[in-house]
């Protein structure tokens, strides 16, 4: 509003009237000023509230998203394991993962596949492949300059052949005494199978994982076929007469300071369930650093920890084993627990492998550097003082490195994320992890059983299931032997026809001699 320019000139009653007028003018305002306030007011709180919106969204996008990475690493996980080829799903060798990881110069020449080298001693077959006219087409005679040669690999399958005992009839007129030699011992007394068609039949089964309706129709295309169930009273029998050796091999194992164990489902036929029950075959084997080369297999119900404790009873050493918890029992009764550095490492490479994370890249070089040292003394073919004296001056600051970056790292990840649980897992076990360090006798990992109970992993999906609890420790009787074999660096065939031939003559107090440690092959072989 305007205001008068001469107040003086103004009446009382003027004056009066300006005043209410600027009264209102004032309250006016100051209802307005009021209602802007609250409408600021109000408008703030909306926007307080937003802002709490967008935090708690925030935080919910958050805990979504760290869901969706652990299911999608879970599914990228599973989906390795199902779908990846056999060989690689049952673990690559340590340094084989780790050259993998390693970068490698673009201008490396490619590694060329290595020609198989046929073995010398085969039987050959010449074909010859010459022109089928000696004269040039000018006219001139062809002379003949050398030639090119290559080689192929064929096989004609096995064929049958029978044995024709014949056994002579003597006799003396003068007394009328009949003699006769005595007929030599079988596994299976009064049976047909020599011990060389029995040793194939367990070699087929269990080392190149043939199940018993494909050996069937393998004899069969020979000339005879064998039925399967025939097949499988054989196995039965063969694992019954070697169950004394299986015995001795364990007895011996057990005498061990060192031990390796692990354990695989095998899919078990049980009477009144209609379908398959999942069982264990239970391994354990002395150490890669021990004189004495040996696995035994133990076929269980279940995967309880009783059946290891049973199986070892009260032996008291240190046992090289993951981290189930069947396990536990045995530490707080003394055993010394060694863990596998290989299974703390895997973590990071299925974290690489499904995300190609930065962190598991490191930490995959700081397990590399480790097992670095290791293959040095592998290859130095050193001592277990040696390897408790390189890993002294070497491992143990490495491993240190490692622990403090592990500390490190869990600092800076979410809880509950796959790359935690990682850190977790190392770090939670980070003592037994690392007992190696102290002891030249002790490996760094499990691997050395893992690669004992790889045929099992391969095997089973053929053998499609154990048909009895009985049947099942037929069968790990057999493996413990083959697989032992191998590892003595015997041809498992042959040593199980020796032995197959020999055990029934073999006198209870010599059994020790037909154990794949200590088996010599008879001289007429």
């Amino acid at each position: 509003m305007e205001l008068p320019r001469e107040w003086s000139q103004m009446d009382a009653q003027e004056l009066r009237d300006l005043s209410a007028a600027l009264v209102a003018e004032l309250t006016q305002r100051e209802a307005e000023l009021t209602e802007r306030n609250a409408q600021l007011s109000e408008l703030g709180e909306k926007l307080s509230a937003r802002e709490a919106q967008i935090v708690s969204r925030d935080e919910e996008l958050k805990r979504k998203q760290l869901k969706i990475d652990q299911l999608t690493y879970e599914m990228a996980l599973i989906k390795r394991w199902r779908y990846a080829r056999r060989s690689d799903a049952d673990l690559e060798a340590i340094s084989l993962e780790i050259e993998a990881l390693k970068e490698k110069p673009s201008s490396a020449p490619k590694a060329q596949p290595r020609r198989l080298k046929l073995p010398a001693q085969l039987p050959h077959r010449e074909i010859r492949h010459e022109p089928d006219d000696r004269r040039c087409s000018c006219g001139c005679e062809l002379e003949r300059i050398g030639e090119d040669v290559s080689e192929k690999l064929d096989y004609t399958p096995g064929v049958f052949e029978i044995e024709r005992h014949i056994r002579g009839k003597w006799v003396c007129r003068g007394c009328e005494r009949l003699i006769q030699a005595p007929v030599p011992a079988h596994i299976i007394d009064k049976g047909i199978p020599t011990a060389g068609l029995l040793a194939q039949v367990l070699i087929a089964k269990y080392l190149d994982h043939a199940p018993l309706y494909r050996q069937e129709s393998i004899f069969a295309r020979a000339g005879l076929a064998l039925p399967r169930s025939t097949l499988a009273q054989w196995v039965g029998a063969c694992g019954v007469r070697l169950q004394p050796l299986a015995d001795a091999l364990r007895v011996l194992l057990l005498t061990r300071a060192v031990l390796h164990a692990d354990e695989t489902p095998v899919p078990m036929l049980k009477p009144g369930l209609g379908r398959t029950h999942r069982a264990y075959l239970w391994s354990y084997s002395s150490s890669e650093y021990d004189d004495l080369a040996a696995v035994v297999y133990d076929f269980a119900e279940s995967r309880s920890g009783l059946h290891a404790r049973e199986f070892l009873g009260d032996w008291s050493g240190k046992l090289v084993c993951d981290d189930y918890s069947g396990y536990k029992a045995l530490f707080e009764r003394g055993v010394i627990e060694i863990g596998c550095m290989a299974h703390a490492r895997r973590k990071f490479h299925d974290l690489y492998a499904n995300h190609r994370s930065d962190i598991a890249a490191e930490a995959l070089r700081l397990f590399g550097e480790l097992y670095e040292v290791e293959r040095q003394a592998r290859d130095q073919k050193i001592d277990a003082e040696g390897r408790l004296q390189l890993r002294q001056q070497r491992s143990k600051p490495l491993a240190e490195t490692l622990r403090r970056w592990l500390v490190c790292q869990k600092n800076q990840v979410p809880d509950g994320s796959a790359t935690a649980k990682a850190i977790d897992y190392s770090l939670g076990r980070w003592a037994a992890l690392t007992r190696y360090l102290e002891d030249g006798d002790l490996p760094i990992d499990n691997n050395h059983i893992e690669n004992r109970i790889r045929p099992v992993a391969l095997g089973r999906s053929n053998w499609l299931f154990a048909g009895s609890l009985r049947a099942g420790q037929r069968a790990a009787v057999i493996m413990s032997l083959i697989q032992s074999a191998k590892l003595n660096g015997h041809d498992p065939y042959l040593y199980l026809k020796d032995v197959l031939e020999r055990l029934p003559a073999q006198p209870a107090g010599r059994l020790e001699e037909l154990l794949p440690h200590r088996w010599q092959p008879q001289s007429t072989h």
